[in-house]
């Protein structure tokens, strides 16, 4: 699912702002302009992945896939990003240090899936890997885990060929389950995280990930000798 991929903000808006310095308004005004490259790479990619899960279906009889989200940053989650991050609001700044403007969220059945999507998305003329975080190998302290990379991928456009970055967070079920519960916990709660709770919530994470590992070996058992079957 797609969201958040088709925004139209007049330049008029922008130059009338009150939120905006002139820096930022000139900055974003000049993202605008390229925006819809993003939204361009973000489709290309979600149907390489949809035609990925297909080619899994019917090659292995199994959907490695459960579910995709994606999603364009926001020219005001931009900025907002950017200040935080200490960058100069500058447009060459925001495409050398925004590598996740075009964002997507592959949830996958088991770990083993995971890694075989990127694979199979690595062996693309038009693809190639630009920035790798395993934090599923190597959990952040938080017990977050996910496999983060950043994709640039190719578009053909009428005035030629570029490269846009397309970040993607790769998780499981139990790791995205942990992922949003964690964000509500530590984002929403009125009450701050104690320290004995944070240790809580990197226990369960473990568990959950001995969980996943425990599910992925039932299911190869299973599906061993015999052809994998869709469940």
């Amino acid at each position: 699912m797609i969201n958040n991929l088709t925004r139209v903000i007049s330049f008029d808006k922008i130059d009338n702002s009150d939120l905006l310095d002139e820096k930022s308004k000139e900055m974003i005004k000049a993202f605008l302009k390229i925006e819809r490259n993003y939204r361009y790479a973000l489709n290309k990619m979600n149907t390489k992945i949809e035609n990925m899960d297909d080619f899994c279906r019917m090659t292995y009889a199994h959907n490695p896939i459960h579910h995709t989200e994606a999603r364009l940053k926001s020219p005001d989650s931009i900025i907002e990003k950017m200040k935080r991050r200490g960058y100069d609001i500058s447009f060459e700044s925001l495409k050398e240090n925004l590598l996740d403007i075009a964002g997507m969220r592959v949830v996958c059945n088991y770990i083993n899936d995971i890694y075989q999507i990127v694979h199979l998305l690595s062996l693309q003329k038009d693809i190639r890997v630009k920035v790798t975080k395993d934090y599923i190998v190597n959990p952040k302290p938080t017990g977050y885990r996910s496999l983060h990379i950043v994709f640039e991928i190719q578009l053909c456009l009428a005035d030629g060929e570029i490269w846009v970055p397309v970040e993607i967070q790769f998780r499981s079920l139990a790791m995205d389950m942990w992922a949003s519960l964690e964000h509500e916990l530590r984002y929403k709660a009125s009450d701050m995280v104690s320290k004995e709770e944070k240790e809580l919530l990197r226990k369960y994470s473990d568990s959950l990930y001995e969980i996943d590992l425990g599910m992925q070996r039932i299911y190869i058992d299973k599906t061993a000798g015999g052809g994998r079957r869709d469940d």
